[in-house]
């Protein structure tokens, strides 16, 4: 079958270098343009500086850069745009490419909170997806969450059974979490931030509207109390989440253990390319999850980074708490964006 020709808009950072290292030999999609800001215009990708382990992609590092223009996509053909464009970038550039029927898998956050566009992750919320349909464009947008959205989301899988009623978090998040060149060194070294902006309102919002049911063509967010504390640590890759979950039951902690080991992806989602073969790793080890160890897991090859880990389970009655760790360039953004696209080949939306 032939493949779907896409780009990658922002591909000089690192969510975009990402989005090319995932591109490489992909089963469904073809990469055909890689669009930067005008200062790259004309120099091939090997001239970016390396953000990311492995370096460029050898089989993309003669491509040349294309400026940030709708234009462009629809001259190339492109069906497809992967965006880590700013949000204040991909305001206006998103919208256009949709009105041009371009299809628009987003890493930024400008659109995710328009009610018909989803937040997917496609683990918990497959149907929302279909929601593309009412959007008044030829193309679409469908974003991923926030990196620190995704990854408590992704944890509450195998707890929504048992019925949310409040959730209290306080995550702790990797300093690539705010992008290249990141922080100054004298405020990060040898610091912890307890403050990131606007993070704790967009953690509290998303959440409740992944995790929405969707019903008569319109996403209604879940009905949870939210509270949340997003603090900056000095760790270079992975968000780590303290989480309190108060319930509407009362399961045994071997029954909350069980639903996490237990726990397999739901059919529309098994077996897509960037999907994990196993998505929740659970460990009894006291000292578990750590970005050093934990951070890259995730089989095969090509889904290293997506799957998440638990551990520090502890049950109380109808309180549940946990500790669990994402990778925030993978599963948080470029990855989590591949898999939206995937899931859409899949359901014929391409």
């Amino acid at each position: 079958m032939e493949k779907v020709r896409c780009a990658v808009l922002g591909a000089t950072g690192v969510v975009g270098q990402n989005f090319l290292r995932l591109l490489v030999d992909h089963p469904y999609f073809e990469l055909a343009a890689i669009c930067a800001s005008d200062m790259r215009i004309g120099q091939s990708l090997k001239s970016a500086k390396e953000q990311i382990d492995g370096g460029i992609p050898k089989a993309f590092a003669d491509i040349i850069f294309d400026p940030i223009d709708v234009g462009v996509l629809v001259d190339k053909k492109i069906k497809i745009a992967f965006s880590a464009l700013p949000a204040d970038v991909a305001k206006n550039v998103e919208k256009e490419a949709a009105k041009q029927g371009i299809k628009i898998f987003s890493n930024a956050g400008a659109y995710r909170m328009d009610k018909d566009v989803p937040i997917l992750i496609p683990e918990i919320n497959h149907a929302h997806l279909d929601i593309v349909k009412q959007q008044d464009t030829p193309g679409y947008i469908v974003t991923n969450a926030n990196c620190t959205t995704t990854g408590l989301t992704m944890a509450l899988l195998p707890i929504l059974p048992f019925g949310i009623r409040k959730m209290v978090v306080a995550s702790y998040q990797a300093i690539s979490g705010a992008g290249y060149p990141g922080l100054p060194a004298l405020d990060i070294f040898g610091n912890v931030i307890p403050y990131i902006q606007n993070e704790e309102p967009k953690l509290r919002r998303e959440t409740t509207k992944i995790c929405g049911t969707f019903q008569n063509g319109a996403i209604v967010p879940a009905d949870w109390e939210v509270y949340a504390h997003c603090i900056r640590v000095q760790t270079v890759i992975g968000h780590l989440i303290s989480v309190h979950i108060e319930l509407d039951s009362q399961p045994t902690r071997e029954e909350v253990k069980q639903a996490i080991v237990n726990y397999t992806s739901p059919p529309e989602v098994a077996g897509l390319p960037t999907a994990p073969e196993q998505t929740i790793l659970f460990s009894e080890e006291p000292d578990r999850p750590q970005p050093r160890y934990d951070v890259l897991l995730g089989a095969p090859e090509r889904a290293r980074g997506m799957a998440i880990f638990i551990g520090r389970l502890e049950v109380e009655r109808n309180i549940i708490r946990f500790v669990t760790l994402s990778n925030n360039l993978v599963r948080g953004a470029a990855g989590g964006s591949v898999l939206n696209a995937e899931l859409a080949y899949r359901k014929g939306l391409l």
